[in-house]
């Protein structure tokens, strides 16, 4: 009995005695010409503080809202709105003492304008146990030296519109661990100055934390709003698509439909760009093949 609650003691001291701190630093969802949504996940704190301007002595600041992670920590999730198209601004997050690192980010151009951009698409980043920094070498090492190289400077804000992934982003989405340790700590070279947009692919496993993590467009079916939605950016429109078991449904085929009958009417739309996580066919992957996803993209 006395060895039990010596045991529990131990186990509480870390609720009070460690310092809060930023454990997945701020990154960029469902940006529009007019708005984006800040995120970022801090160990404890419920304050969700955006300080941010055109410049970096910033100037404003915007409170968000904040959701409990795992144990004490809280994801922060942030809207700031009424900002100009095309327009770079500068922000930093702020949750009690612990503030953030400035960025900056800019924000997509209208639809009218047919403004050129780039995409960054990378799926099944999910770690391999013989190759653990793969997908942080492709970060910080294959796509910032191919900036640099390609304009001979890192502006990712600049150079990159968005970022895609369609799936697999860690390997076990039920092991809340790996989002930081796997997934976001890899790639904060990049999600803090450009928006991400996820679809999910089977090794997320539908799991709440994939939704905590993510403010995607809503957008989608009433009821399955963050597993398929779409985006505009400039001229292209993005759609994002659930090709999992249990969400291959004529509901989703009929909302597709919709998107796409629109993107054609809309004269500002010339692309179209669709992301799921399982091909029709595949070489390295046929054990994937999905027939329903030849029904949706036909």
């Amino acid at each position: 009995m006395r060895l039990l609650s010596y045991c529990i003691l131990c186990l509480a001291i870390p609720t009070w005695a460690i310092a809060q701190s930023i454990n997945v630093a701020p990154y960029l969802q469902d940006a529009t010409p007019n708005s984006i949504y800040i995120m970022w996940e801090t160990t404890s704190g419920t304050e969700s503080t955006v300080e941010w301007g055109t410049t970096p002595a910033l100037g404003n600041s915007t409170s968000g809202s904040a959701q409990t992670g795992f144990l004490t920590s809280q994801i922060h999730d942030t809207q700031l709105s009424g900002l100009s198209p095309d327009t770079r601004y500068y922000y930093r997050v702020k949750t009690g003492a612990t503030q953030s690192s400035i960025y900056n980010f800019i924000t997509p151009p209208l639809k009218s304008s047919e403004q050129s951009f780039n995409i960054l698409l990378m799926s099944d980043m999910q770690r391999d146990g013989s190759n653990p920094n793969q997908y942080y070498e492709m970060c910080h090492d294959g796509v910032l030296n191919y900036i640099i190289d390609l304009t001979g400077s890192a502006d990712v804000a600049a150079e990159i519109g968005c970022y895609m992934i369609p799936g697999d982003l860690v390997d076990n989405g039920l092991i809340y661990s790996q989002w930081e340790d796997t997934f976001f700590d890899a790639c904060d070279n990049l999600t803090p100055y450009t928006p991400l947009y996820p679809a999910l692919g089977n090794h997320e496993a539908n799991t709440n934390s994939y939704f905590k993590y993510f403010h995607l467009p809503n957008n989608g079916s009433a009821g399955y709003e963050e597993h398929w939605w779409y985006k505009d950016y400039s001229n292209v429109r993005i759609i994002g698509l659930d090709s999992n078991s249990g969400y291959r449904i004529q509901t989703q085929l009929d909302w597709l439909q919709s998107v796409l009958n629109d993107a054609c009417t809309d004269p500002d739309i010339d692309f179209v760009f669709a992301q799921l996580h399982h091909p029709h066919h595949s070489e390295l992957w046929p054990a994937g093949n999905l027939d329903y996803t030849a029904t949706s993209l036909r």
